[in-house]
């Protein structure tokens, strides 16, 4: 019988969830346990067969030489909190879990990007403050998606379900990831997109390559008209900078729900109607610990099989 070692728990998986996990498991015919204490390596971390973690464990190169097993399951959409190079050189397997946060992160990411473009805050606000604007409208010049241009960076899982639900908006898609040979859509280099571009949304994973990819130069070649959304990773955006060109009229607004810290100590930065801050909670929604287990599931599944396993991680993705 194999083990299925299961470090960590995240605040939104009920008893019901990780119930549902154990029992997809041992219907597999494989054990399963639950460690909650994340400061320190599990003891029984070289008998266990699949390690599945959440975002607060780091799997790092030590924990890999210490890990009897073969396969990794990240409950998350990204997987920058586990050391790939050393699972490669162990010929440990990685697999993730984006459908599970996918089409959450698209709602947010929508929302965001359709309130903005059609300067919602401003008509909110006056509204509340008694005041009819209607004939504002024309100096606010509010924007639909239809005709929009708009660059998804990162055309992954959920890069290409953003784009597919922009699609039938009618919106005009740019897509900007170097490490995809093809898409659907036309592509881009950023700058190329971000000069062109009505509105950017960030769904690419946290790599060298993308680690401050939209910085203070980057966003200068956006008209200022543009908004900027980012539920991907808070180490691509300099979002001090973005708040600054909101600020000062270069940018029309900025989305974002996740942060190089979190909790971001600068909260406080978001104290302006085009610049909205969210506690990096795109990807939730009230059923997401059952979707995170059928996920977990799907890959213990094929990985009992032999077969392939779902969003499996390759080698290059350690650049």
């Amino acid at each position: 019988m194999g083990r299925v070692l299961r470090w960590g728990r995240s605040a939104y998986e009920t008893d019901d969830d990780l119930a549902r996990e154990a029992a997809d498991a041992r219907a597999l015919g494989l054990s399963w346990r639950v460690e909650t204490r994340r400061d320190v390596p599990p003891a029984d971390l070289d008998t266990a067969d699949v390690l599945v973690v959440t975002s607060k464990v780091k799997v790092t190169a030590d924990v890999v030489a210490a890990f009897g097993g073969a396969l990794v399951v990240a409950t998350t959409s990204g997987v920058d909190h586990v050391d790939l190079a050393a699972c490669a050189r162990r010929g440990v397997r990685v697999a993730r879990s984006p459908l599970a946060r996918r089409d959450a992160v698209v709602d947010h990411a929508l929302a965001s990007l359709i309130a903005l473009m059609r300067c919602l805050p401003d008509q909110v606000d006056a509204a509340a403050a008694g005041r009819w604007t209607r004939g504002d409208l024309p100096a606010l010049a509010p924007r639909g998606l239809h005709g929009a241009t708009v660059a998804v960076v990162g055309y992954g899982v959920i890069g290409r379900r953003m784009a597919a639900v922009l699609d039938a908006l009618g919106a005009r898609v740019v897509a900007v990831d170097p490490h995809v040979e093809a898409t659907e859509h036309p592509r881009l280099p950023l700058h190329d997109a971000l000069s062109q571009a009505d509105a950017v949304t960030l769904h690419c994973a946290l790599t060298p390559s993308s680690r401050d990819l939209v910085d203070a130069g980057a966003l200068a070649r956006l008209p200022a008209h543009a908004v900027v959304v980012n539920t991907a990773r808070g180490e691509v955006l300099d979002v001090p900078a973005a708040v600054r060109a909101v600020r000062s009229g270069a940018l029309r607004g900025l989305s974002v729900d996740v942060f190089a810290r979190e909790p971001w100590p600068d909260l406080v930065d978001g104290d302006h109607p085009h610049v909205w801050f969210t506690p990096h909670a795109a990807g939730f929604t009230h059923d997401l610990g059952a979707r995170v287990a059928d996920s977990v599931g799907a890959a213990l599944r094929a990985w009992v099989a032999g077969a392939t396993l779902p969003f499996e991680v390759v080698p290059s993705a350690a650049r």
